[in-house]
């Protein structure tokens, strides 16, 4: 049974995902007081991307079988639906940098723009941590396995603090597989709005009073947890917009860097210095240009290739013929 809610969980998410990423631009063009930066991103950080795993676990399907082929060819549906997008806008992202000279780095070289995807930079760590997850997922069935992924990856960030893209993917491993072992019939018939948003709320407030970074600690993750179900509560409500705004996370995901990075930089060197008005304009930027390249993509029947929405079938044979020879 689908859960309507769900996409509207995510459909809220992507925004503070869009939000969380043009905030961090303009603090590092050093428009943000450092103290109200800090706090906004760590409230945010605490679960946007957290909650993104949890519905992914929670809506993972694995193979009922091994036999027959069947992990080879969800292994490479995973991996045509997730690595491939990341592979491509990673180049057209890349190709943004070397003719723009956009980014930290500034122009980038060609050579640098066809090793950008490898490893992953930007916000494509996601789609490998996603196909990791689900690879594990595959083969290391059962909820014995899912609890004891999801114990041992937050014991050892807890322990080892391990840093940089191998630090992303593990810090976010418990999210996945918790709800890999909790599913998601527990939401058919919703959550008590007040109660969750009290959750919500003091898990956040316990975040910022201890001044947790996530993820790091035992409380860190506790916060995270309680957060993302709070959020799942309150979200699971929302509106057919929001649901539909859900349902197109991918487009949003893979291009709003591209739009609202650039809409931000726009404005800044058009003198606009009001940040609320920066950060809503980018914001929208960022989630309503992906949806018009969507629907653009769709009318040429190219949302599959370009990594909007899975593969049909008739691609992905094709795909795996070409693989297989």
């Amino acid at each position: 049974m689908r859960i309507k809610g769900l996409d509207a969980a995510r459909g809220v998410a992507i925004v503070f995902v869009v939000f969380g990423h043009v905030w961090r631009g303009l603090d590092g063009q050093h428009l943000i007081d450092a103290r109200l930066f800090e706090t906004i991103d760590r409230a945010v950080y605490l679960f946007h991307m957290p909650v993104f795993f949890l519905i992914s676990g929670m809506l993972f399907k694995a193979p009922e079988k091994l036999r027959d082929g069947r992990l080879k060819s969800g292994l490479a549906r995973s991996a045509l639906n997730l690595l491939w997008p990341m592979c491509l806008w990673a180049w057209i992202e890349g190709c943004v940098h070397l003719l723009t000279g956009a980014g930290n780095k500034g122009r980038i070289s060609p050579f640098e723009v066809l090793s950008y995807p490898f490893p992953p930079k930007s916000v494509f760590w996601f789609l490998l941590a996603l196909f990791l997850f689900q690879a594990a997922a595959m083969v290391l069935r059962g909820r014995l396995a899912a609890a004891a992924i999801a114990l041992g990856s937050m014991a050892a960030v807890v322990l080892a603090q391990p840093q940089g893209l191998t630090g992303q993917i593990v810090q976010h491993a418990p999210f996945f597989f918790a709800g890999v072992l909790v599913g998601s019939r527990w939401l058919e018939n919703g959550l008590p709005l007040a109660a969750c948003l009290a959750a919500f709320l003091l898990a956040e407030g316990v975040a910022w009073a201890l001044a947790v970074s996530p993820f790091d600690t035992v409380p860190a993750y506790l916060c995270g947890f309680v957060a993302c179900v709070g959020f799942l509560g309150i979200c699971l409500k929302g509106s057919a917009l929001v649901r539909k705004l859900g349902e197109r996370t991918m487009p949003i995901y893979l291009t709003h860097i591209i739009f609202a990075a650039g809409m931000r930089v726009v404005l800044t060197r058009f003198g606009v210095k009001d940040v609320a008005v920066v950060v809503l304009v980018s914001t929208v930027a960022g989630v309503g240009l992906p949806l018009i390249l969507f629907a653009v993509s769709k009318r040429f029947g190219l949302a599959g290739v370009l990594g909007f929405e899975p593969l049909r079938r008739r691609h992905a044979v094709a795909a795996a013929a070409v693989s297989a020879g």
